[in-house]
């Protein structure tokens, strides 16, 4: 039976791998396995006695003989301190009761992304010697380093969802830096004021047609057209269990360790044929990001899109089961770098702009359809979004708004 992570970061404190009671006393004992192996310890009696309220530091100790018994045979334990960052990094992970657990997978992994590094870099580092000074010196250090505006506050956002933790467990520390990090405020990344354009995406479609990505292009325009996520079109590949269903893969490391495999994942959230209406004049679709806070499919019309219907058309000679896009060079779905990298190449190719970016296609949409006079609520339901506001923050082209208004007051005035 694999050990919890208990056993490594002290989540719970009662936790107890090898121990037993024998009477009135309570032994540790190593697992048949490693007696069988030849441990050299057979039995060691933990402190106290049978209901002297000293149960946390029994377990405490039987922790500690397990991972000396692990560490003997070369198990790889982590070499933790309570108090230090490492120790409350891998807890905020680990901890069945962490809010962690109640993000998706795909928002999981940008975190995990942010606590590596921050394990890296002060992992070692006990809690109670961060102080406000130390903070500065963190967030100056990242931005002498040439890290952007946007890192850094991305980082310390992670940084303060840690300490917040710290505070549900009640560790004094994390308490003391929560309450700095909450009075301290970092710049926030601007927003960005580009877009796509009708134009260029239809010349990154066209290309894409002409070098026989057929799928692609027929997925950004899908993308274009109905202002969705390239997650909701293309879908995604997810950490997941190797004996769950659906389309799954193994992952290797990397190639010096092709045969060690690192995980599995099953792709997700994209298109499926199952969504599409059976004479092609609609589809239906949850929409991945909101799913739980609007978990109401919604149907979008193809009536008015009559290059996507002819493009289902042609695709559904490939099959009518399972996902909509699919790459024509292995026939699985696209990975989210497969399909950002896929747009880059088709942007330098085309000597477009650097800064025109396949995830602001979506920002694109809402911006024409914002500059065409749509009515702000329309937007907000057309972006899947619950709140205006939201669907503001994608907008773009301000500077094509003030000058509408000048028009419009200009005749208005004349």
């Amino acid at each position: 039976m694999p050990y919890e992570p208990a056993l490594f970061d002290g989540s719970d404190p009662l936790y107890a791998p090898g121990a037993g009671w024998s009477g009135r006393w309570c032994y540790w004992k190593p697992t048949p396995k490693f007696r069988k192996l030849g441990y050299p310890v057979s039995s060691v009696r933990l402190p106290g006695e049978k209901d002297d309220g000293r149960d946390a530091e029994r377990a405490r100790e039987a922790r500690r003989l397990t991972r000396e018994m692990l560490a003997f045979y070369g198990a790889a334990v982590p070499e933790m301190e309570a108090g230090t960052w490492g120790w409350l990094i891998h807890r905020y992970r680990n901890d069945r009761h962490s809010p962690i657990h109640g993000v998706k997978a795909n928002t999981r992994k940008n975190y995990d992304w942010c606590l590596d590094r921050w394990d890296a870099a002060i992992g070692h580092t006990r809690i109670q010697q961060t102080t406000y000074e130390t903070i500065c010196d963190l967030r100056d250090g990242m931005l002498n380093k040439g890290r952007s505006v946007a890192y850094v506050h991305r980082m310390f956002n992670r940084l303060r969802a840690v300490t917040s933790y710290g505070v549900l467990i009640e560790d004094p520390a994390a308490t003391k830096v929560s309450v700095v990090l909450s009075k301290m405020r970092f710049q926030a990344p601007p927003k960005r004021s580009v877009a796509p354009t009708r134009e260029q995406v239809r010349s990154i479609i066209d290309e894409a047609d002409a070098r026989g990505m057929f799928a692609f292009a027929t997925g950004i325009l899908i993308q274009w057209t109905f202002a969705l996520r390239a997650v909701d079109v293309r879908g995604q590949w997810l950490p997941c269990d190797p004996a769950a269903g659906g389309i799954v893969r193994e992952l290797r490391r990397n190639r010096r360790q092709r045969n060690a495999p690192a995980g599995w994942e099953r792709w997700q959230d994209g298109l499926t044929w199952d969504m599409i209406e059976d004479d092609v004049r609609g589809f239906t679709k949850v929409i991945s990001k909101t799913v739980r806070s609007m978990p109401e499919p919604i149907r979008f019309d193809l009536s008015d899109a009559p290059e996507i219907r002819s493009r289902l058309t042609i695709l559904r000679n490939r099959g009518q089961v399972g996902p909509l896009i699919t790459s024509e060079r292995n026939g699985l779905p696209y990975t989210s770098s497969g399909w950002t990298q896929a747009w880059a190449r088709l942007r330098k190719d085309l000597d477009l702009p650097s800064n025109v970016w396949m995830m602001d296609s979506r920002a694109g949409a809402i911006t024409e359809a914002k500059l065409l006079g749509a009515d702000p609520y329309l937007l907000r339901d057309a972006a899947q979004h619950k709140n205006i506001t939201t669907t503001d923050g994608y907008a773009r082209g301000r500077s094509e708004s003030v000058a509408k208004v000048v028009k419009l007051r200009s005749g208005k005035n004349g």
